[in-house]
């Protein structure tokens, strides 16, 4: 792996697109997981989801950037980490708002979208003592959701998605320790954080 290849998987599976990526995976793969949307309000939800998940918090980060309250966009110092983070779960708790009690778009969409956050939440909270892989916890957070959902939704056509977010999970990991910016154990915490909260979260959900 150079290190072209490391960075374009890292901007790639960037963490802040991930949310609009699983919505688009499940509604093709599983859509009967995310009723009541459907074909005719997809677009409009995906829209919403990606302003609120990515185009505003990188608006808000790159904010910071210009104000010198960090000093990178790509956030490699702990301590800076801890502000944007902060702004990315209010942002992420605000889609769970809408979800509930302004769209009413179904359950599996407010447990999904309310497990995304406590996962944010969780790595804001874990950052103010030990820096943990993002990227790791998006990706298999990812993984850990598309799992769930299959499992409860057998009609499900998720097999080959899994198979291939399993693969990207472990060239993301790959990528994040090539490029140095983690170690293993960050990378490892990510992993298992994300993955546990997800796939639990979702399964245990009536």
């Amino acid at each position: 792996m150079t290190r072209r290849i490391a960075e374009f998987v890292s901007y790639v599976f960037h963490p802040l697109l991930l949310s609009t990526v699983l919505l688009i995976i499940l509604f093709l793969f599983s859509p009967n997981a995310l009723r009541p949307i459907d074909s005719t309000n997809m677009l409009a939800i995906t829209g919403l989801v990606f302003a609120i998940t990515f185009i505003i918090p990188a608006i808000s980060i790159g904010a910071l950037k210009i104000t010198s309250s960090i000093t990178s966009l790509k956030l490699e110092d702990r301590k800076e980490r801890i502000m944007p983070f902060l702004f990315i779960s209010a942002y992420h708790g605000l889609t769970v708002y809408m979800f509930a009690y302004r769209l009413a778009l179904g359950q599996t969409m407010i447990i999904l979208f309310g497990t995304v956050t406590a996962v944010v939440v969780l790595i804001t909270i874990i950052t103010i003592f030990f820096k943990v892989s993002v990227h790791a916890a998006g990706v298999w957070g990812m993984l850990g959701c598309m799992i769930a959902t299959q499992i409860k939704y057998p009609d499900s056509l998720l097999f080959w998605p899994i198979i291939l977010i399993l693969l990207l999970a472990g060239v993301v990991n790959s990528s994040r320790l090539y490029l140095g910016v983690h170690s293993p154990a960050e990378v490892g915490i990510g992993s298992v954080l994300g993955f546990g909260v997800c796939f639990t979260s979702i399964y245990l959900s009536s």
